[in-house]
């Protein structure tokens, strides 16, 4: 442990501001002895000396007899010392740096809570490293400094930094002497008395860069006036009082701030608002850009924002000399390598592992995988990390890396992992991800072509999975980085990255995630284009041109459509063929080139008869119907309307036979043969209820409703919308239920009612907005009308 005059020696040079070489120009005393001091090495100087280090940092009475004191073997001064006043009021607080910017609104809520509390106030400043605790802390200690007259007392208690912690005897010592008290030998009397020294006192205490609760407690006064505030990079909820979790200051406080200390009061908004995007809005990394800008008047903004956009050496560029945003987070990193806990050690591993992820948002199920862990004790750590703020959790069961922390996670992979432990784990990862996605489309139906391709050992790892309701939630909490993952694996791990792909039909279709199924087939198209595998080519061809049409960007659809036709037919697969040339013909028909898509109709039928797969040549017979009946073939249509029903007789198929009533009867309505259109529909809906598929129909009752809004029978559209609302609701279908308030509020406008329809359309975009669904921009136009 250090001496206590070398503790002494470094805290009095610290509150000064000095560094040793200011101190030994200052004192006479060399560098080498000032530094020999300081890490106890010489434990008992010479008085001569101890005289001219307390000159030299001009110490008061009182704090040269203390150090005297300290630096004699027998434990006091060899020369007769005052016995200080108990009225002393020691004024402790460092030096509050004049470039101070922002915190307005935390500086007046914690000085408003120090000066109105009753007894003692606690308050703890806690957030992640170089968020700028110890500054907010200063600054407002210096502004209650009137309102607590018997002194302010400071002191650091190296919780993150070089060497172990202050042990709370040891701080209790230097809090009591400096009270002109006599330090007892043991911590049970140290903090008793204490105690009865700050009775009946008011004074503020800054307890600085804590290292946990159990280090502060027994330095918190028993009762009186005080005000304490404790800083910390850890969590300090089991302290009581006030916890103020720090954050990043907003950005005009933050570009004040560059502005401020770069001493360009000018500089461009946009430039330093740049800037302060890639410190990530962290105020020490900001301060850290300001000096660089400072230092080389030369430079613009915007070519420090540009040497800081290169996530490679980001760090290198806000590092001066041993301080910095890197030695900052080392500091976290360090402490928790070094702890005695077992889960602090696994929290510096799964630090590392998380550097390994692009994902923006963090999940327990991510880290379990990285780490090769239960996804029990995978949370215990990441709860550890949210401890010390080193993760951020926006909420339940996600985490997320502050973009700097990211690059030092980064940076610690490289130092700890091989190639083969960070390929192993996202391996891991990625395959956790496609066992649930393939799962998705087992309990789906993967389709003919998709379950021949699928290898029944990607699904393995997805057991614990035990319906499609947790399938599908697991997929929707990791939705947010489904595409990226994707996008990773396409350039690490390419054969992952098609399987995972192909596998995402189900999901997003379930989930309406046109966009993002477009994006990920978009990542994988290099990978499988001219390739062996034709099946992988043709079916990642295809869905994306159905994601295209979808999008309802037919124009875009028709070129890869028509490449899937032709690798299709290239890969031999009757279904796969018969596929892509049933999206073709849908395509076309919706570009108006209906006389085009009816020989690729006819050819995907033929396949489908041929292959004895009725639901294919159904669908294709649905085609080539939709295709007639926009040719003004009307009686072509109903034969193939009728073909496509009279394929699937068999029992079991009545779903299907429902889908295909309600597209024959959405057909006709668009072609404004309501009766017909009305007797289809009512069909479907009849063939669902048989089915037990309730989700369909609520569908249909809305394409009803939506048939008698083309009729004009308003109060009957009203009926089937409300009814197929409250069968959404009961099952929980969020995008059914968009949809028909969607369509409720086209009733209402309809109807003169244009409070009614908007209050339908903004239930509506919120459902979409809550859920990132396709159809909120729709959704944005119909409210921008009214």
């Amino acid at each position: 442990m250090d001496s206590q005059f070398a503790a002494l020696l470094r805290r009095h040079r610290a509150a000064a501001g000095l560094t040793q070489e200011e101190l030994s120009e200052g004192s006479g005393v060399s560098v080498q002895a000032i530094s020999t001091l300081e890490r106890g090495t010489r434990r008992y100087p010479q008085l001569s000396t101890v005289d001219a280090l307390a000159e030299a940092l001009h110490l008061d009475a009182d704090q040269t007899a203390a150090l005297a004191a300290a630096a004699s073997r027998r434990g006091k001064s060899e020369k007769p010392a005052p016995k200080p006043s108990l009225a002393a009021s020691p004024r402790q607080l460092p030096f509050a740096s004049g470039d101070f910017t922002g915190r307005v609104r935390e500086m007046e809520l914690l000085t408003n809570y120090l000066t109105t509390s009753k007894g003692v106030s606690v308050t703890a400043i806690t957030g992640m490293g170089g968020i700028g605790k110890t500054t907010l802390a200063i600054h407002t200690a210096h502004q209650v400094a009137d309102h607590f007259p018997d002194g302010q007392l400071y002191l650091d208690l190296r919780g993150f930094g070089i060497g172990p912690p202050l042990e709370p005897l040891d701080a209790l010592t230097y809090l009591l002497e400096d009270l002109g008290e006599t330090p007892p030998v043991d911590l049970a009397t140290a903090t008793a008395r204490f105690r009865t020294a700050l009775a009946g006192r008011r004074m503020a205490l800054v307890l600085d860069n804590a290292s946990d609760q159990d280090q502060v407690r027994p330095l918190l006064p028993g009762s009186g006036g005080c005000a304490v505030i404790v800083t910390s990079r850890r969590s300090m909820a089991g302290l009581g009082g006030r916890q103020f979790q720090l954050g990043e200051p907003p950005l005009e406080e933050s570009i004040e701030m560059l502005r401020r200390i770069s001493e360009r009061p000018d500089a461009p908004e946009d430039e330093c608002a740049e800037v302060v995007r890639q410190c990530g809005g962290l105020p020490l990394a900001i301060r850290m850009a300001g000096a660089r800008l400072a230092s080389r008047p030369t430079w613009p903004v915007a070519h420090l924002a540009e040497r800081l956009a290169d996530g490679r050496r980001r760090l290198d560029e806000l590092q001066l000399d041993d301080s910095g945003v890197r030695a900052t987070l080392v500091l976290s990193i360090e402490q928790l390598a070094g702890s005695d806990d077992p889960i602090d050690v696994q929290a510096v591993t799964m630090f590392a592992l998380l550097g390994l992820s692009d994902s923006v948002d963090l999940t327990s199920a991510l880290a379990a995988a990285l780490s090769d862990s239960p996804e029990p004790e995978a949370v215990v750590v990441l709860e550890r990390l949210v401890d010390v703020h080193l993760l951020a959790t926006p909420g339940p069961g996600r985490y997320r890396l502050h973009d700097l922390v990211r690059v030092a996670a980064r940076e610690l992979a490289d130092q700890m992992l091989s190639e083969q432990d960070k390929a192993a784990a996202n391996t891991r990862w990625i395959r956790r991800v496609s066992a649930v996605v393939w799962k998705a489309s087992e309990y789906a139906g993967h389709g003919v072509t998709r379950d021949g391709w699928l290898d029944k050992e990607w699904l393995i790892g997805a057991q614990d999975l035990v319906n499609q309701d947790d399938v599908l939630n697991w997929l929707d909490n990791e939705r947010a980085n489904l595409v990226g993952i994707v996008q990773q694996a396409a350039v690490d791990q390419p054969s992952l990255a098609v399987q995972l792909a192909v596998g995402l039909n189900v999901y997003y279709a379930v989930r309406r995630a046109w966009l993002e199924w477009l994006q990920v087939n978009e990542a994988v198209l290099r990978l499988v284009s001219g390739g062996p595998d034709r099946i992988a080519e043709g079916l990642v061809l295809h869905d994306l041109g159905a994601a295209h049409a979808e999008l309802g960007q037919y124009e875009q659809a028709v070129a890869p459509l028509r490449r899937a036709v032709d690798t299709a037919d290239a890969s031999g697969d009757g279904n796969l063929q018969a596929l892509c040339l049933s999206s073709l013909s849908h395509v076309l028909e919706r570009t108006g080139r209906t006389t085009d898509g009816i020989p690729y109709a006819e050819r995907a039928r033929e396949i489908g008869l041929r292959l004895g797969i009725p639901p294919r040549a159904a669908w294709a017979c649905l085609a080539l119907g939709m295709l007639y009946l926009k040719t003004g073939m009307p009686k072509s249509a109903r034969r193939h309307f009728d073909e496509a029903m009279e394929l699937l007789v068999e029992p079991g198929l009545e779903k299907y036979r429902g889908m295909i009533a309600q597209n024959v009867g959405v057909a006709y309505r668009e072609a404004g043969q309501y009766e017909v259109a009305g007797e289809s529909l009512r069909e479907s809906l009849k063939l669902y209820r048989t089915a037990g598929a309730a989700i369909p129909e609520a569908e249909v009752l809305n394409e009803l409703g939506r048939l008698r809004l083309a009729e004009g029978r308003y109060d009957e559209a009203i009926a089937a919308q409300s009814e197929g609302l409250a069968i959404a609701g009961q099952y929980g279908d969020w995008l059914v239920e968009a949809d028909i308030r969607k369509s409720l509020g086209e009733v209402h406008h309809a109807r003169g009612h244009l409070p009614e329809a908007r209050r339908e359309w903004r239930i509506a975009l919120s459902i979409h907005e809550q859920h990132d669904a396709h159809g909120a921009a729709a959704l944005q136009q119909l409210l921008r009308g009214t």
